[in-house]
């Protein structure tokens, strides 16, 4: 099941999964970007959080997270390093993980604040 999709990238849950599947499209990528083609990252439901909480922030930071699940490990550098493909992760990421909460697969709760 799709979730969200963009110009690069693509959100997908497999029937049966417990994992989210970020995956390059690779019909849209320019030449320029050719070899990160066959990138995949698999992020468990349960380490979802870890990358929506970071999604915005530092490039460094959300990609150091994603290295714990992407399969081609050389691949997300270059990725995370492009403008186009790093802008089109963070808008398939927000945009999977309201699919997510409106599906009923996760739920937001307050961050617990410090007394």
């Amino acid at each position: 099941m799709v979730l969200a999709q963009g110009r690069f990238w693509r959100a997908s849950v497999r029937k049966g999964s417990l994992a989210v599947t970020l995956s390059i499209l690779r019909e849209s990528l320019p030449e320029d970007l050719e070899e990160v083609r066959t990138l995949k990252i698999e992020v468990p439901f349960e380490d979802w959080h870890r990358v929506v909480r970071h999604v915005r922030s530092d490039r460094k930071l959300l990609g150091g997270i994603l290295l714990d699940f992407a399969k081609n490990k050389d691949l997300l550098t270059v990725a995370v390093g492009s403008d186009r493909l790093f802008l089109a992760l963070q808008r398939v990421v927000h945009d999977a993980t309201m699919a997510l909460v409106e599906g009923g697969v996760l739920t937001l709760v307050p961050r617990a604040t410090e007394t």
